[in-house]
């Protein structure tokens, strides 16, 4: 296995990533039709140059929020290594092109990872599954009972679907209350399909104020192979993990 991925361990708990090779954002603006078909032009470009790089994977693109910049923008790690790569996504004022150096300057939005291990049991360790059911029964919707607990300030809430496991922290001291986000998430993948795990997958999703783009983080295991997102905005996780199953637009 090349370079750094040989001693990269997935932790969805405390995961920390390793900068792209290449050589910080204002708030939402109004657009005109002419600019917002130029934005959605470059959009489609990044996503078509990613594609390019990547051929034989099925990539994300679902990412940014109707809030953030509306230019889309990406770093990769190096093209030529196709089982393991990482890709940092930027959403910007101005149009900025896939790997331009400016973007050592900016902050990420979004990321995501192929990590390749030596076998299937070393991927699916990598994976930290949590499965707790200790906690109080909160009916999430659609059959789907959550496990909700408190512990050192926050309070966990915890469900399965299929081979998923998906964890809800929030903040009590910033009020937040996992449950109605536990819903919405039970009630958007009603309609829209996660990438399926062959073993396990993990998301881990963060109710708190300023987050970064680490924080909210899903991981799965398909064979020797680990598939990492990781979204500043824990619905919006889920949005982009799941466009990974549907045809683009």
């Amino acid at each position: 296995m090349k370079r750094f991925w040989k001693y990269l361990t997935v932790s969805l708990l405390s995961i920390s990533f390793t900068t792209p090779f290449i050589p910080n954002s204002q708030g939402p603006r109004t657009l005109h039709a002419a600019e917002e078909t130029a934005v959605e032009a470059h959009v489609q470009q990044v996503l078509d140059e990613l594609q390019a790089y990547f051929p034989n994977e099925a990539l994300p693109h679902f990412i940014q929020t109707p809030e953030m910049p509306g230019y889309l923008s990406a770093a990769t790690t190096e093209t030529t290594d196709i089982n393991n790569f990482k890709i940092l996504y930027y959403s910007e004022e101005d149009p900025i092109s896939v790997n331009d150096p400016i973007l050592n300057q900016k902050v990420p939005i979004a990321s995501f990872q192929r990590i390749e291990y030596d076998n299937k049991e070393m991927a699916i360790a990598a994976i930290k599954q949590i499965k707790d059911f200790n906690g109080e029964p909160i009916d999430l919707g659609y059959g789907i009972t959550g496990y909700q607990s408190g512990a050192m300030g926050s309070s966990y809430l915890d469900w399965m679907e299929g081979n998923w496991s998906l964890n809800i922290r929030a903040a009590n001291q910033e009020g937040k209350d996992p449950t109605h986000l536990g819903k919405e998430v039970v009630s958007y993948l009603e309609k829209f399909l996660l990438p399926a795990p062959e073993t396990a997958g993990q998301i881990n999703l963060k109710l708190k104020d300023n987050q970064s783009f680490e924080e909210n983080v899903a991981a799965w295991q398909i064979g020797k192979v680990v598939y990492i997102t990781t979204h500043k905005d824990p619905f919006t996780l889920i949005q982009m993990t799941t466009s990974i199953t549907q045809p683009s637009e």
